[in-house]
């Protein structure tokens, strides 16, 4: 069961997951560095309920780091995978999908990305965020 709370600029997914668990997913707007540029920010968590979830993203929203203690489990990755893929084909064209990280572990684990053409976003030389653009409207060249 699947379901999803759009406002002007936030999605929220949350999905029912085999193991009895809820997949949340939160979408984020957020202004680019470039002006009518905008930024998709993900926050993923996989909790007990609506409540914990929340609670989480209220945290993140203010910038305070949250610990992380739902099963992560491959079944809720595929899940977060195809939503991620269903939500950059719906990017507008002044509009970009980020996919951050709090630790190596998950950076290691949202690497798959880079097979469906997301790109690694670089601060000071060190990899922040993977990120990609509606294809139907932008092509990665790398440089050479």
């Amino acid at each position: 069961m699947k379901n999803v709370t759009q406002r002007k600029s936030q999605y929220r997914i949350r999905e029912l997951l085999p193991n009895g668990q809820y997949l949340n997913l939160y979408f984020i707007r957020k202004k680019g560095i470039t002006a009518g540029f905008f930024q998709w920010h993900v926050g993923m968590y996989i909790s007990e309920n609506r409540k914990e979830s929340n609670r989480w993203y209220s945290k993140r929203y203010k910038g305070k780091k949250s610990t992380i203690v739902g099963d992560g489990t491959i079944v809720a990755l595929r899940h977060a995978l195809h939503a991620i893929l269903e939500f950059k084909d719906q990017l507008g064209f002044n509009e970009e999908l980020l996919i951050g990280w709090e630790d190596e572990r998950r950076m290691n684990a949202y690497r798959w990305l880079k097979r469906y053409g997301f790109i690694d976003y670089t601060e000071d030389g060190k990899v922040t965020a993977y990120g990609i653009r509606n294809p139907e409207y932008w092509e990665f060249i790398p440089d050479k």
